[in-house]
């Protein structure tokens, strides 16, 4: 990491600042060392602040995610085509240029839970903002920050729930696709917002409850498979991803004459995968990715014990008090909020 991005890390339990000792330097990235404050210390591995502590390791989602992440060059190149077009709708920004100019002021840029590394390297490229990319699986980190480099971009191995920065550093937050992953959302969601500045801005998706018989059959199969090594796991979802093959490849379209509230079923005309796929249980498939994309995707659904869902209503309330929406946008598969903290 950039000497000038470590200056910004702080002790996250007491805030304060850290200093920098047995460091070594490979130009002006400090590739390994050790940070000290608030009595505790922190090592860097490989240019990347550690910050998460031997027992949070063992959580059963994170060992999920490292499996995943481990196949992070292939998953990033099989669905990065359309990613970014999906994200710059779903938060208001439309375009590229939408989110330059969104970004123009920012000074400093959190991507909470960056995985692939693909929005922080956007939100680096559309901005000048120093972006600090932050996740719990190291597995992410090391094959991302050896994808990208940017000496406005660091990587940090980091806990939502513990972030070493100061309160009120951030003028943008980023948490795509990643908090219903936590043991407790709201919460992680409030020790992500003291983390931003007023009049700064947050992007947030959550996945979104589906249909009564879905949610059942979800929950089935993950309390089924969670425990499974992920390579079983991973052979345990093939099935599923073939019947979502097959189904698509029929090409058949259905027409639901009304709607059936019980079952949370909505009057029109859909494909049969995705009658299948939204209302009976996720069988993700796109046939423009590999069988190999498609079967992760399932298994990155079914696989982690931390999935929550919610009603629209449910994520609105998070930002009844203090913040001002900017864009909102409710999709089958989940839900996206970017607002202002006004207070």
């Amino acid at each position: 990491m950039d000497r000038s991005l470590l200056a910004h890390l702080t002790c996250p339990r007491s805030g304060q600042p850290l200093n920098l000792f047995g460091e070594r330097v490979v130009g002006e990235s400090v590739v390994s060392g050790e940070l000290s404050g608030g009595g505790r210390r922190f090592p860097i591995f490989e240019g990347i602040p550690i910050f998460v502590d031997a027992e949070t390791l063992d959580d059963q989602t994170l060992r999920s995610f490292d499996r995943k992440w481990a196949q992070h060059r292939y998953y990033r190149e099989h669905t990065s085509r359309f990613y970014t077009q999906w994200y710059l709708e779903r938060y208001g920004f439309y375009s590229e240029d939408g989110l330059r100019e969104a970004l123009r002021e920012a000074q400093f840029i959190l991507d909470a839970g960056t995985g692939a590394g693909r929005d922080a390297a956007n939100l680096a490229r559309f901005s000048e903002a120093r972006v600090f990319a932050i996740d719990m699986s190291r597995e992410a980190l090391d094959t991302a920050s050896k994808a990208l480099s940017s000496p406005r971009l660091g990587f940090v191995h980091a806990d939502l729930h513990e972030l070493p920065f100061p309160d009120g550093f951030f003028d943008v937050i980023n948490c795509d696709q990643v908090i219903h992953h936590t043991p407790n959302p709201r919460a992680a969601f409030e020790a992500l917002s003291r983390k931003l500045r007023i009049g700064g801005q947050v992007c947030c998706y959550v996945y979104r409850k589906k249909a009564p018989v879905r949610e059942f059959t979800d929950d089935y199969v993950r309390e089924r498979i969670r425990e499974l090594p992920a390579e079983q796991a991973i052979r345990a979802c093939e099935s599923i991803t073939k019947l979502g093959r097959n189904l698509a490849s029929l090409g058949v379209t259905i027409d639901i004459e009304e709607d059936i509230p019980l079952l949370g079923l909505r009057k029109g005309q859909m494909n049969l995968q995705r009658f299948f796929h939204w209302n009976l249980f996720k069988c993700f498939w796109n046939d423009e990715f590999d069988f190999f994309t498609n079967n992760i995707i399932n298994f990155d659904w079914y696989h982690p014990e931390y999935c929550f869902r919610f009603a629209p209503d449910e994520f609105r309330a998070w930002f009844e008090s203090g913040w001002e929406i900017l864009a909102w946008d409710v999709q089958e598969a989940g839900i996206s909020c970017r607002a202002r903290r006004s207070c």
